[in-house]
């Protein structure tokens, strides 16, 4: 997945034992310094969780984005993946990967089932295309009576350059699912426009469901925001303009830049916050505070610092899953990739998501 930085990803060897990480960083997104102390540990039953070796069943992947289900039940997404089986030395065989797969964990934090399509044998994507467009999925939002499950997804295309790694972003497209069946019902187009990827992160506020979106240059990375109606998504849509709400999409306004492709906005105990690795594949994780789901962004502190990026490793697209929170600990997980392919086979461990539980957060 995330093309944009490679097109198969892996991670470093798994980090097993517990690590201490603490910060202390006068950087900051305005003109306000903060000095904060956050600690991070590695969330060691979320990465044995996603340690699979049965085929059927995902057994690697990236993006690993997370939405608590109306039931309880965790959604999450991944773009590329394998549902091929693991060997207990941690190979695989040289099987093709599928462009996406959902993976559903229940209340308890347990494994339940791999949504994909076609069969166990000839698996194909649960959100298929017609080649050479293929979809991403990175992330979730629902109607407010629950009755449907949206999906946003980058739209992609090979291009024919460099075999595997020939793709770019066209624009962005939105899986609806029944609920609580989790039936596709349909894929629809919501923007063509390959300027900025619609679907960096969700928020949900009353009937409005806030959508991010990642600009990319050569340097850099900006967040943008638009609105939609979460009971009729994209009948009306209204893009930030950095001082209202328009109904011009080309008005819409850079509000910080510095992020990654994928992050995270939330709200807890009444506040506002932004997740995000740095751009250009930092292995730094960042933590700012929002006045608003479209800031100013503020208080920016690093949280983390990857130990696996290294080598040929990268990590990238830091998200929180904060549906685990819990006595003041945050859950945030992040995809690891490797430059060279064949670290992916060698070792499924060089192709999956990390987690670590961070505190002092706030």
């Amino acid at each position: 997945m995330k093309i944009y930085l490679t097109v198969v990803a892996t991670t470093l060897l798994i980090i097993s034992c517990k690590k201490d990480f603490t910060s202390s960083s006068a950087d900051s997104s305005s003109s306000e310094n903060a000095i904060t102390k956050v600690t991070a540990v590695t969330a060691d039953y979320f990465d044995s969780l996603f340690t699979r070796y049965n085929a059927g069943q995902w057994t690697g992947g990236d993006v690993a984005n997370s939405y608590k289900l109306a039931n309880g039940n965790s959604f999450w997404l991944f773009g590329d993946s394998f549902v091929d089986t693991v060997y207990p030395d941690r190979h695989r065989p040289v099987d093709a990967f599928i462009h996406n797969s959902i993976v559903l964990t229940d209340a308890g934090r347990n494994f339940i089932t791999t949504l994909y399509g076609g069969t166990a044998r000839n698996p194909q994507p649960f959100f298929n295309a017609k080649a050479p467009k293929e979809y991403w999925p990175n992330c979730t939002f629902t109607a407010a009576d629950a009755s449907k499950v949206y999906v946003m997804m980058a739209t992609i295309k090979a291009t024919g350059d460099g075999g595997l790694f020939g793709f770019e972003v066209i624009g962005n497209s939105m899986g609806t699912l029944s609920y609580p069946d989790l039936k596709l019902l349909s894929i629809n187009d919501v923007s063509k426009n390959p300027k900025i990827d619609w679907s960096s992160a969700t928020y949900e506020e009353g009937n409005y469901v806030y959508i991010y979106g990642a600009e990319s240059t050569k340097a850099n990375k900006y967040i943008h925001v638009l609105r939609t109606n979460r009971n009729n998504p994209f009948k009306v849509t209204e893009y930030y303009n950095g001082n209202s709400w328009v109904r011009d999409s080309s008005q819409s306004a850079r509000l910080m830049g510095g992020v990654s492709e994928q992050y995270s906005f939330f709200k807890y105990q009444n506040k506002y916050y932004l997740l995000s690795q740095g751009a250009n594949l930092s292995a730094d994780i960042y933590l700012w505070d929002a006045g608003s789901p479209t800031g100013p962004f503020s208080n920016k502190r690093k949280v983390y610092h990857t130990p696996q990026a290294q080598g040929n490793i990268i990590t990238y697209n830091a998200t929180a899953h904060t549906e685990f929170i819990g006595d003041g600990k945050l859950l945030v997980g992040y995809c690891t990739n490797s430059l060279n392919g064949a670290d992916i086979y060698k070792n499924a461990d060089n192709y999956r998501p990390y987690f670590i539980w961070i505190s002092d957060w706030q």
